[in-house]
């Protein structure tokens, strides 16, 4: 009757000290958070990343696929970025992204689409603290409901107006302006 009583005791007691660690474990009290630690050539797939300014969106990006290059550069695949202020949406099949400046550089088959008009270039680059596109490829400007069509070079975007500096040639319902 002794033996019997001490595998009960020893039962207890295991599984006391087993609920103990248990406890101890899920239940700590610590400072320390997890951390998500990425190294080169790490990826994520279906990537969303939302960059906020003074607390409105400046813009939602989602990617395909990321794969960390480096701490900071971020190589997006397959691109899809809204610009709310603007009604934008900007697609491509690759970009960059810094995650310490916050800087887009954008490559490949470039559609920029608003209800007015598209912008269609190869090359694109964002400059998070100037709040400003910049491309220094041909860019070409086309009007949906009215009739004109843009090529340029060297774009430079900001707020309501972008510019066109070099190279530049129009066409106004038919009509050829340079």
């Amino acid at each position: 009757m002794v033996i019997f009583d001490m595998k009960k005791v020893l039962f207890l007691l295991s599984g006391v000290g087993l609920l103990a660690i248990l406890t101890l474990y899920f239940f700590q009290d610590s400072d320390v958070k997890g951390r998500l630690r990425l190294g080169d050539n790490s990826y994520m797939e279906d990537v969303s990343i939302v960059q906020k300014k003074e607390g409105a969106t400046s813009f939602t990006l989602n990617a395909q696929k990321a794969v960390f290059m480096t701490a900071q550069d971020v190589q997006l695949t397959v691109l899809k970025i809204f610009f709310p202020a603007k009604d934008l949406i900007l697609t491509s099949e690759s970009g960059t992204y810094n995650t310490e400046t916050k800087d887009l550089n954008i490559e490949g088959n470039i559609k920029a689409a608003t209800k007015d008009y598209d912008i269609l270039t190869k090359k694109l680059r964002w400059d998070a603290t100037k709040n400003e596109l910049f491309s220094d490829d041909k860019v070409t400007i086309v009007g949906k409901s009215k009739n004109f069509h843009i090529e340029g070079e060297d774009l430079t975007a900001a707020g309501d107006i972008a510019t066109l500096h070099k190279n530049v040639k129009a066409v106004f319902n038919g009509r050829e302006n340079q």
